[in-house]
């Protein structure tokens, strides 16, 4: 099986010595003799541990053996009734006696190991690998297994080429008959590209700047962003140039470096390749150990400048699902007067999904993404429901064959089978409330379940806790009122009774008032605005994070702008690479492509997890550069892609409705399947309840699914 890894640069042994093999990292402790039966075992400081079965001979007293220092030491086999002795090793290996019925002692060694390489442009190299017991070469009858295949694989004959498009670092593991062996390969990749076709003697003016730049400054990205896998690459763009620059980009990091000589005229922008950027983001090996190093200098009328830098981190995990956001036309010029679109951070454009010649908007997702709920202004403003899981979409059970009440926002359970919904039939904030509603048949379940003069609702992910910004007043719709507070109540298992209103979030303590929370995949954390023109995004907004009790709350300044212009914060339905993810609208400028246009346009922050009390956790957002920059994108929500049933195909647990994507053992292909039964282990990537639900015991249970501890 192959699968990501990282790992610690040493090679693991198995011994076969008489009987079963098994091996351990010495730590200089004294072994043991056993007479008769049992099993010899003696420790070298630093070595490997070998371990020799005796014979069947019952019964006998045991001793304690000698100690080895900075070696491997070996307890003899024992024969019928004899006893292993342990030896003394000084800076070597002592073998202890061998009784009779013993056998010699076989070792499964890898060479080299470890093993490291350079790729070029001009240069792959390959690299033999042998395996060898007891200085037999058993290569050809050894299987070889690397977890890394984006960086390099052996053949049949034990010959490692890596593919010279990723860098980075994986197991290599060995088996032979009965006997096992592991090291790591290394891949340091560097790419270089003259876009430009520039001259040697204009590259070597790179290498000899004749001071700072005076006047180029990098606009977009920001310094410090952090970037998922798997996302669409940056558009670099800068100014303070000429016409007739040329420039070198380099990003640089521990296993891939990209170097790109090219011009560009004003307004300076450098879209980096696709597969170059997805080959440095590949490379990585965490957001914080292994920084994006990135630099970009000038050359102009004969002279080059020293680079001005920045630094870029890419977590190694991958964001899932899709954002639904409500676009209004603006400078687009097409028909609409407002549609929902969605996108995924790596589609080069939106998916209109949905077309019911109306506007429609104030929109959410369920959580296994097959049900939106949205608001439809057809004529009376009412609620319908959109099945997400049919191609194309289309009006799904609550419909206007089969209407349901009038609710300007609304929020799914954790099953899918209810909604919580703003009723705002008397145009008045101060007696909206929020109603429990069935999601199948329409019907009201609970008719006002925070209280009067509460909208805006959030439900949590485990179906435990409701969130709303009670107390509101002032205006017309619920997103008009002035006043209001963050507030959240307990849900009873019956998921309609619900008890514990308590304020978290008083409007007091910044600008505006609380708006639109959003909690957080594991349910701890509650995003939410404060914008200061109700909870619309046309005045001043800022981003902020609490916990649920209230007890922590801060402002994520990093995300937000200096020009407090960010709106409507909404986590991502999972955690990836580390961090929380957020998307959400802000009329910030984007780079040099949109300057004092003042338009909602969508970017993502990461939010570290988890949350340090009294420090910002956010960082520097990216753009979601699919989106069209022309319109306005205002109410995103993110949620999972439909979940897909029994037997379709899958590339992890997350896409299946079950939580389980199974590999058929006989073709090797990927599909949904049902859940393991009871005393049976998931996959990685598969579903889980805690961490010992998951097969590999160095996984952890993260947002239902099992996977690798992450790596910052």
């Amino acid at each position: 099986m192959r699968r990501w890894a990282y790992v610690l640069l040493f090679a693991i042994v198995t011994v076969a010595c008489g009987g079963t093999p098994s091996s351990a990292f010495g730590d200089g402790s004294t072994g043991d003799e056993t007479t008769g039966g049992g099993t010899g075992t003696q420790t070298g400081a630093g070595g490997v541990a070998i371990t020799g079965s005796g014979g069947s001979h019952a019964g006998g007293a045991t001793h304690a053996g000698g100690t080895g220092q900075g070696g491997a030491t070996q307890a003899g086999g024992q024969g019928q009734g004899g006893a292993a002795q342990g030896g003394a090793a000084q800076g070597g290996a002592a073998q202890g006696g061998q009784g009779q019925g013993g056998q010699k002692p076989q070792i499964l060694v890898i060479v080299p190991a470890p093993v490291q390489l350079k790729v070029d442009d001009q240069n792959v190299p390959k690299q033999p690998i042998k395996a060898i017991v007891n200085g037999a070469d058993v290569t050809l009858q050894t299987t070889f297994t690397y977890t890394r295949p984006e960086i390099g694989d052996l053949d049949a004959a034990g010959v490692f080429t890596p593919t010279g498009k990723v860098g980075g670092i994986g197991k290599l593991f060995a088996v032979y008959q009965n006997l096992k062996a592991e090291t790591t390969v290394e891949v340091f990749v560097t790419h270089t590209v003259n876009e430009a076709g520039l001259a040697p003697q204009q590259i070597a003016l790179f290498d000899a700047p004749v001071g700072a730049d005076p006047s180029m400054s990098v606009v977009y990205p920001l310094d410090e962003t952090v970037f998922p896998l798997a996302v669409l690459a940056p558009e670099v763009q800068w100014n303070g140039t000429q016409a007739g620059d040329v420039y070198r980009i380099q990003l640089v990091e521990k296993y891939y470096s990209y170097t790109a000589f090219f011009a560009a005229p004003p307004p300076a922008r450098k879209l980096l390749p696709q597969a170059d950027w997805d080959a440095v983001e590949s490379s990585g090996a965490g957001a914080q150990v292994d920084p994006l190093l990135v630099s970009l200098a000038r050359a102009s009328n004969g002279q080059a400048y020293q680079p001005v830098k920045q630094t870029w981190h890419v977590a190694q995990g991958r964001l899932h699902g899709s954002i639904y956001y409500w676009e209004l036309p603006d400078q687009c010029g097409n028909a609409s007067t407002g549609r929902i679109l969605r996108i995924k951070p790596d589609s080069d454009q939106p998916d209109e999904f949905f077309k019911p010649g109306a506007c429609f908007g104030c929109h959410t997702v369920s959580r296994n993404g097959q049900r939106m709920a949205a608001e439809f202004n057809d004529g009376n403003g009412p609620l319908y429901t959109v099945a997400l899981d049919q191609n194309p979409s289309a009006y799904a059970e609550i419909s206007p064959q089969k209407p349901s009440g009038k609710y300007i926002f609304s929020a799914y359970n954790d099953k899918g089978d209810k909604l919580l919904g703003s009723d705002n039939t008397g145009f008045s904030p101060a007696n909206a409330t929020l109603q429990i509603v069935d999601a199948i048949g329409g019907a009201v379940l609970n008719p006002n379940a925070m209280g009067n003069g509460c909208g805006e609702p959030a439900w949590s992910p485990d179906g435990k806790l409701l969130a709303g910004i009670c107390g509101l007043s002032g205006g017309g719709w619920v997103f008009d009122a002035t006043t209001g507070y963050l507030a959240v109540a307990d849900v009873a298992a019956d998921g309609v009774t619900v008890s514990n209103t308590k304020m978290i979030v008083p409007q007091a303590g910044g600008a505006g008032r609380p708006a639109y929370p959003s909690f957080s995949p594991d349910s701890k954390y509650l995003a939410y605005g404060r914008p200061t023109y109700g909870s619309r995004s046309i005045d001043k907004g800022t981003l902020w994070l609490t916990s649920t009790d209230g007890l922590s709350v801060q402002e994520l300044a990093k995300a937000g702008d200096p020009g407090q212009k960010s709106f409507n914060p909404v986590f991502a339905p999972l955690r990836a690479g580390g961090y929380y993810w957020i998307v959400f609208i802000t009329r910030r400028d984007y780079g040099n492509r949109l300057v004092g246009a003042s338009r909602q346009q969508l970017w993502i922050t990461a939010v570290d997890d988890p949350p340090v009390p009294g420090v910002d956790p956010s960082h520097p957002p990216f753009y979601v550069r699919g989106q069209e920059d022309c319109g306005k994108s205002e109410n995103a929500y993110y949620a999972l892609d439909p979940c897909k049933a029994v037997g379709e195909d899958c590339a992890s647990g997350v896409d299946c409705c079950n939580g389980q994507c199974l590999k058929d053992p006989q073709t090797g292909k990927l599909s949904c399947g049902d859940p393991p039964p009871p005393g049976q282990c998931s996959a990685e990537g598969n579903s889980c309840k805690v961490g010992a639900d998951c097969c590999d015991k160095t996984n952890i249970c993260l947002d239902g699914f099992c996977q690798p501890k992450p790596h910052i």
